[in-house]
């Protein structure tokens, strides 16, 4: 084997997965191009059929390739097919096939494919791809994170190591269709640092190649352990850390993979002066 992956103790995998992003990115551009039309699911977001396609090709090649593995994937869950659904088991990929579909339906850019692998409960491996930019983040736990693009099949271009900065003065990345009263007081509580917003889920990437130095969000904004797994891991071997509000470690074996204690997700450095700022702001 050669590439970027050869010498991964993962090697295999980050193989598996490049083919498997690769390939649902072009199921998304290609539905994108067909028109889709929109319906809601049981907790009001927005899906199209091309989500569902998109899902059902993952479900599909991870059964094939590990079938010892369990599977938590957004769409299958919201469809209610728990028999896939296995948290508890030794290997579970954790996926959402395609993130922000409101970006995916107003035409924009960041929408994309989130695949991650948990190993008891740990995330070990994260890749993400936005298939309009090209653009893949990939991580190995001990291994680092990286940032590429996809380029003629099946190489992969520009494959450079990404690293958070240092900041400790707090500039954020925030969600852009979550502007609530909870992270307006959130965001109080902080001291009202200048920020920026993003669709999707992919603003830890943001954060993994130092372009800002946290990502948080309020309990009322629930985060999803599918929008995490990946995104966790390649910004925490980029040298950031991820918690929720209150410092504890995300919970991949828990029963509900909604986070409701909220989440920072930030560059390290600046990770205890938040934590310090909403302990006293709550005090």
């Amino acid at each position: 084997m050669t590439g970027p992956f050869a010498k991964s103790a993962y090697a295999d995998e980050l193989e598996f997965m490049y083919g498997a992003v690769r390939t649902a990115g072009k199921i998304l551009l290609a539905g994108r191009a067909a028109g889709t039309e929109v319906t809601y699911k049981s907790d009001n977001s927005i899906v199209t059929h091309v989500d569902h396609e998109c899902a059902a090709f993952l479900d599909s090649e991870i059964e094939t390739r590990y079938p010892r593995d369990g599977i938590l994937n957004e769409e299958t869950h919201h469809l209610g097919k728990d028999s896939l659904r296995r948290p508890d088991t030794h290997r579970c990929w954790v996926l959402d096939p395609l993130d922000s579909t409101s970006s995916f339906v107003r035409g924009g850019q960041h929408y994309g494919v989130i695949m991650g692998l948990t190993v008891d409960g740990v995330p070990v491996l994260g890749m993400t791809y936005k298939p309009e930019l090209g653009e893949i983040y990939f991580a190995a736990k001990g291994e680092g994170a990286f940032r590429a693009f996809a380029g003629p099949e099946p190489e992969m271009l520009q494959v450079l190591p990404v690293k958070v900065s240092a900041l400790t003065k707090l500039h954020l990345i925030l969600s852009y269709g979550r502007q609530t009263p909870a992270l307006a007081d959130l965001l109080k509580r902080l001291g009202n640092p200048s920020f920026h917003r993003m669709n999707g889920s992919l603003k830890m990437n943001e954060v993994a190649r130092g372009e800002y130095c946290a990502f948080v969000s309020p309990p009322e904004n629930p985060m999803c352990l599918w929008d995490l797994a990946a995104t966790q891991v390649i910004l925490e071997e980029a040298g950031g850390r991820v918690t929720d509000l209150s410092g504890r470690p995300l919970d991949y074996r828990h029963a509900d993979p909604v986070l409701r204690n909220g989440l920072i997700a930030s560059n390290g450095a600046s990770h205890s002066i938040i934590l310090e700022r909403l302990a006293r702001s709550k005090a």
